[in-house]
């Protein structure tokens, strides 16, 4: 099978090619999603059978600040991608994210009412929209972060799944060599971001939401009921 992986650069996608030797990896000089011709010619050239699809703008304080290159790779660049796979057998594998959820309740269901709690949620969940329109697609909502939490402070009010990039990026090359199609949560327990950065950063202090500057929220734990049957 030949996958190509786009933002092989990225923190999942460095992980990824640790675990899966031979993936198409290009570089933005090699392969810039924000051109409609760029991706098709490149698709015509290289007939991958999957594509893997991680490259994003994902800082979202950045992306509040000026948004434009996120409306540009995240969802002019994945509805690029998703165009080209239209009429073609190509999978096609988007890793999103657990943000597209209110976020006030967690355990939420991949059926769940979605409301995306900030703008980088939104231009994700934009491309969710394109890749739905490719009929054989995978959309994983996920989160995760480096494999050692190194801020100095984590919050002990907010929930998530969230779990080391290390173990999240296993997941989603099974899920993509899989035959899961759909939208399927990924990720680890429910835990606060204090329970989950101590694990491997003891020296992390405690914070709460109530003392930041910015809104985030509360709880986007996934129920992982779906994912936990296919890994049976």
């Amino acid at each position: 099978m030949q996958i190509l992986l786009t933002g092989g650069s990225g923190l999942l996608g460095t992980e990824i090619q640790k675990l899966q030797s031979g993936m198409l990896a290009p570089n933005r000089e090699e392969l810039d999603i924000r051109s409609a011709s760029a991706v098709a010619e490149f698709l015509t050239d290289t007939a991958p059978d999957t594509i893997l699809h991680a490259a994003a703008v994902t800082n979202n304080r950045d992306i509040e600040a000026d948004p434009a290159e996120a409306l540009d790779v995240n969802i002019v660049g994945t509805t690029n991608i998703a165009r080209a796979c239209i009429g073609t057998n190509i999978r096609l594998v988007y890793v999103s994210t657990d943000y597209v959820y209110k976020g006030d309740r967690g355990n939420y269901a991949e059926t769940d009412e979605l409301l995306p709690s900030n703008l980088y949620a939104w231009t994700k969940l934009a491309g969710e929209v394109a890749v739905a329109a490719v009929s054989n697609h995978l959309i994983i909502r996920t989160s995760f972060g480096a494999s050692r939490f190194d801020d100095p402070e984590a919050f002990v009010d907010k929930w998530s799944s969230k779990d080391y990039v290390d173990r999240i990026a296993p997941k989603i090359l099974e899920a993509t060599l899989g035959g899961a199609s759909g939208v399927l949560n990924i990720g680890g327990p429910r835990r606060t971001i204090y329970d989950y950065a101590i694990e491997r950063n003891p020296d992390v202090n405690k914070a709460s939401l109530n003392d930041s500057s910015h809104d985030s929220p509360v709880d986007t734990s996934l129920n992982l009921d779906k994912w936990e049957s296919l890994d049976d």
